[in-house]
C-alpha cells in the first residue's frame, strides 16, 4: 500500500486534472520502494515475524510503532518448539520504537563476561508482532518531495523529446529548462535527511 494517497500527492505537487495520474502511480510504487530501502523497514501495518540475535539484551523491531506482540520465542538451535516460549512478565516492550528489552539480561545468557557480543547466536530470538501502521507526517513530507523531483524530471524529458538539451526552440521564443533538470539533478540531499531518523539502527 502507498506510504500516502495519489490525492494527497497531487494536492502536494499543485498538479490538478487526471491527465498525469498514471506517471504518479508508478513514481509512487517507486517512491515507496527508495523509502522501505533507505529506512530498512516499511510503515504498514500488519503482522510480521522477525529473527533477531540473543546476545543482546535488546532487540530492535524493523516496524513500528508497535501495536502488540504476540509472542518472543527464544532457542540457540532455531527450532522454536513451544516451550522456548519467554512469559510476557520476563521482557518490556517498548512500542513507539519497536524495542523489545530483555528484564534479566542478554535473551540467551553468556557463559563468560568477556565473550559479550550482541550479535552472538544470531536468529536466536524469534519475535511475533503487529504494526500498528502509522507513517509520520515528515516521511509523508519526504516521500512527496522525492515523486515531486522525479515528476519535474520526467516532464521535462518529455518536453525535450528525451534529448540532454536545456533549451527547447518554439514558436514563441524558446523555452529554456535548468541544466541539471535536462540533464538529471540526483536525489535531493534533503529528502535522505528528512528519512534518516527514521532508519533501523543497525545493531
Amino acid at each position: 500500500m502507498p506510504l500516502d494517497t495519489l490525492a494527497n500527492v497531487k494536492t502536494a505537487l499543485g498538479v490538478t486534472g487526471t491527465g498525469d495520474d498514471t506517471l504518479l502511480t508508478q513514481l509512487q510504487a517507486d517512491a515507496d520502494s527508495f523509502v522501505e530501502t533507505f529506512c530498512g523497514r516499511t510503515f504498514a501495518a500488519g503482522p510480521f515475524t522477525e529473527y533477531h540475535p540473543g546476545g543482546a539484551r535488546v532487540v530492535f523491531l524493523t516496524n513500528y510503532p508497535v501495536a502488540a506482540v504476540s509472542s518472543v520465542r527464544v532457542d540457540p538451535n532455531r527450532d522454536f518448539a513451544a516451550e522456548t516460549e519467554v512469559p510476557a512478565d520476563d521482557y518490556v516492550v517498548h512500542t513507539s520504537r519497536g524495542v523489545v528489552e530483555c528484564r534479566h539480561g542478554p535473551f540467551v545468557p553468556m557463559v563468560f563476561e568477556w565473550a559479550v557480543r550482541t550479535d552472538q547466536f544470531p536468529e536466536a530470538v524469534r519475535v511475533t508482532y503487529t504494526a500498528a501502521g502509522v507513517v509520520p507526517g515528515a516521511v509523508c513530507r519526504a516521500y512527496t518531495e522525492l515523486i515531486g523531483h522525479w515528476f519535474r524530471q520526467a516532464k521535462t524529458h518529455a518536453a525535450t523529446g528525451q534529448l540532454n538539451t536545456a533549451e527547447v526552440p518554439g514558436t514563441g521564443g524558446s523555452t529554456v529548462y535548468p541544466w541539471g533538470q535536462s540533464y538529471g539533478y540526483p536525489i535531493p540531499p534533503g529528502v535522505k535527511e528528512v528519512l534518516a531518523p527514521f532508519r533501523v539502527p543497525a545493531f
